[in-house]
């Protein structure tokens, strides 16, 4: 039988335990610090485990094919996007495997904007100078990427063969929304990086797309058969300055 003192003990060790653990799991970087102090590990956390970041599996339905059987389109002017992929290293070994990761960010907030900027800083892409003007920037439409280690339907296809295939649904005004255009973003070797999906924020009356009482977004596409969903939890994902998308 445990003693009162010490069962008063326990309960004090446990309650610390809890309240330092949850101190930690709210030390999220865009809100404990400015983005021109996030580091490598900050910038990381940002791209993988933040509410600007979605990530689902598929089974993919197709072959791989390489991309050098199929020609590239134009790369994207001023291509300081360039997101730390996590799932790049596997590309080899996912190749064999039926299911397939999918990364989908909400690129146009300012947070994905400052870690974007931040992370070509900190690999010598970006000046200093440059990342506020950069993740500053004002964005007309919102920006949904999808990148996965096999981009096959996308070498198969152009952007404009997926305008109809992708769109973005909000839960509470049930809009449902296809994006206005589509973007390829190559790297320097030529390689397709990842798709950009471009949505108005206002429609064609003048409303916004995504009301200020919204509270979820889906983002779905069809890739060759297999189907993309994800939903973005708009609540969670504020800035420094509030709602930030």
């Amino acid at each position: 039988m445990i003693k009162s003192s010490s069962a008063r003990w326990v309960v004090a060790i446990l309650a610390v335990l809890i309240c330092g653990s949850l101190l930690l799991a709210d030390n999220k970087p865009w809100k404990s610090k400015p983005f021109q102090n996030w580091d490598a590990s900050d910038v990381q956390r940002i791209m993988t485990d933040s509410p600007w970041v979605q990530i689902t599996t598929i089974d993919r339905s197709w072959l791989p094919v390489s991309e050098k059987d199929v020609p590239p389109e134009q790369e994207i002017a001023g291509g300081v996007r360039g997101m730390p992929n996590p799932a790049a290293s596997n590309r080899a070994s996912e190749a064999s495997d039926r299911q397939l990761k999918v990364y989908v960010y909400w690129d146009s907030a300012h947070v994905m904007r400052a870690a974007t900027a931040q992370n070509a800083a900190l690999h010598g892409m970006l000046k200093d100078s440059d990342i506020e003007q950069y993740a500053n920037a004002p964005q007309e439409e919102y920006q949904v990427v999808l990148y996965m280690a096999d981009m096959t339907p996308f070498l198969k296809n152009d952007g404009r063969f997926f305008q109809d295939k992708a769109y973005i649904q909000t839960k509470r005004g049930k809009l449902k929304l296809q994006p206005s255009h589509v973007k390829y973003d190559h790297g320097s070797n030529g390689q397709l990086k990842d798709v950009i999906f471009f949505f108005p924020k206002k429609t064609s009356s003048g409303a916004p797309t995504i009301t200020p009482d919204e509270t979820e977004v889906g983002f779905h596409c069809n890739l060759d058969g297999a189907r993309v969903g994800v939903n973005f939890s708009i609540p969670k994902m504020v800035g420094p300055t509030g709602v930030d998308l």
